[in-house]
């Protein structure tokens, strides 16, 4: 039966061989063979062709080195490969070292020594030393990946757009980003001195405390929540907390990564949002109120001008009494200005032109409407007018604007009497009214609102429309409204101050006498 023979596998193996007789260079070569190595050895006697070797681009496996050249030995050999940077396994094979030149051999760098007679020894010491120096490499390795690991940790922690930080499980910060540290407004070294706990509310720091127990008794993995946290400088600021508890492998002690964002942005964006439906929801409402106004205000037109006409006709009766005649008067004049409050409801969109009231007299009367439900309720009106208010000449709308304040006044003191002041005067071109009243006065928190449609303080008896209507009618004259209020001390109470060009009230006045009055 014929054989077949066994091809076997032998181990490359490169060899930077030092040595000057080129028999015992290969003596080694075929020792190597014969032990199943694949040998590429090359045979160099100085330096430079030591160096020359060291510089290709196929690496190495091992150098032996005789110990002693005529010009060139092992210990020169050694000192180039060190300073070359290249871990290559030394090993020394001579015939005359002797154990202290073989100790200080080894000392410098060498990693064994093999005397020519034993060469038996030389295979377990190439083999122990390749393996050594392959898991030196790996080692290197290793440590350049995780030195990169760890450079690209620090870049991205240290640049990342959210605020970072690792703490301990008492809340101490170990590590800090820069973008935290901006947002709580102190340095890195100093917040590594302090706790996150103490930019924390102390109003929330209790309702965040069962959920850090259950992240801290490993319950949950991490938990995410929004709460306003303190800067430095003792303001604060809306932020997006996110906890998440580490475990490293080995590592007995916890900590505790956080990610803190600034929602200040996002936060102004949902009020806005908020506002913006709001803003929405009330147009709505009012175009809604304006059609059944405008539906109203054509109903109550039609009975309402057969009322003007039949007071009209009782006007004419001489025979009537003073009183009664005083009377049919008043009425006549309410009529006719509920008739102009009719026809404003129809003309909303588009202005017509009407006649005028001077000021004075427009105050008065408003102050008559309502002087018997005021002394009804223990409330004294006291009025003081200027003599030249009644030279300005305004649109009888504006006459819907004093009932409102004055009404809304004698309303904030029904229940326990008081005072309401009615003050004109004219000041630099401008008529200035201001009506005050010691009523309980508005709160604070509604000062922001109180002009805004549909808002009341008033529960159910309000509609919301009444302050709102009245700015709109100031300043569709030209004018302005400013309130004060206050609910506390000797001053409680309201006052609203209307601010109305004079002149153009008089230009207006002058037109006014030629323009015909618009009945719908």
């Amino acid at each position: 039966m014929p054989t077949v023979p066994i091809d076997i596998v032998k181990l490359p193996l490169r060899v930077l061989l030092i040595e000057d007789y080129e028999e015992d260079a290969v003596l080694l070569q075929r020792h190597l063979a014969r032990a199943g190595y694949a040998v590429d050895a090359r045979r160099v006697e100085t330096a430079d062709e030591l160096r020359a070797a060291l510089a290709e681009e196929t690496p190495w496996d091992l150098v032996i080195a005789d110990y002693t050249l005529p010009a060139f030995g092992a210990r020169d050999a050694l000192k180039i490969i060190q300073t070359s940077g290249v871990d290559l396994p030394f090993i020394i094979v001579s015939g005359t070292i002797d154990e202290v030149s073989a100790v200080n051999a080894m000392r410098a760098g060498a990693h064994d020594y093999v005397l020519k007679g034993h060469l038996e020894r030389l295979l377990p010491a190439i083999e122990r030393e390749i393996a050594d120096a392959r898991r030196r490499q790996e080692r290197l390795v290793t440590e350049a990946e995780l030195r990169l690991a760890q450079m690209r940790f620090s870049a991205t922690f240290n640049q990342a757009a959210v605020g970072m930080a690792h703490t301990s499980t008492d809340g101490h910060f170990i590590l800090v980003n820069q973008r935290l540290a901006e947002m709580l407004g102190a340095p890195v070294e100093r917040l590594q001195s302090l706790r996150l706990q103490d930019f924390s509310l102390p109003s929330e720091m209790e309702s965040d405390s069962a959920l850090y127990a259950e992240l801290l008794a490993q319950r949950r993995s991490g938990y995410r929540i929004e709460r306003t946290l303190l800067r430095h400088d003792g303001s604060t600021f809306p932020a997006q907390v996110t906890a998440s508890l580490l475990t490293p492998d080995g590592d007995p002690l916890p900590t505790v990564l956080w990610v803190v964002e600034d929602i200040t942005a996002r936060k102004a964006a949902e009020r806005e949002t908020t506002e913006l439906m709001t803003r929405l929801i009330n147009s709505e409402r009012l175009a809604a109120a304006g059609r059944m106004a405008n539906t109203l205000a054509h109903e109550i037109n039609n009975p309402l001008e057969a009322l003007t006409n039949i007071f009209y006709l009782l006007q004419t009766h001489e025979d009537m009494p003073a009183a009664s005649q005083e009377l049919v008067a008043v009425a006549a004049r309410e009529i006719e200005r509920v008739g102009h409050i009719t026809r404003s409801t129809l003309s909303f969109y588009r202005k017509l032109p009407g006649r005028t009231i001077d000021l004075r007299t427009m105050l008065e009367e408003v102050v008559q409407l309502f002087q018997s439900r005021a002394t009804q309720h223990r409330v004294e009106i006291s009025t003081r007018y200027a003599e030249n208010i009644s030279t300005v000449r305004y649109d009888p709308a504006l006459r819907q604007v004093f009932a409102n304040l004055v009404g809304n006044a004698l309303e904030a003191m029904e229940h326990g009497g008081g005072r309401i002041a009615v003050r004109a005067r004219r000041v630099d071109g401008f008529a200035a009214v201001i009506v005050s009243d010691t009523g309980h006065g508005i709160e604070k928190e509604h000062l922001g609102a109180i002009f805004e449609p549909f808002f009341t303080t008033k529960g159910e008896r309000g509609t919301g429309l009444g302050l709102w209507v009245t700015r709109g009618i100031v300043e569709e004259q030209g004018g302005t409204l400013r309130l004060r209020s206050c609910t506390a001390g000797k001053q409680h109470g309201t006052t609203i101050r209307v601010r109305l060009p004079a002149n153009l009230a008089i230009e207006q006045s002058q037109n006014d006498k030629t323009a015909p009055m618009v009945v719908n």
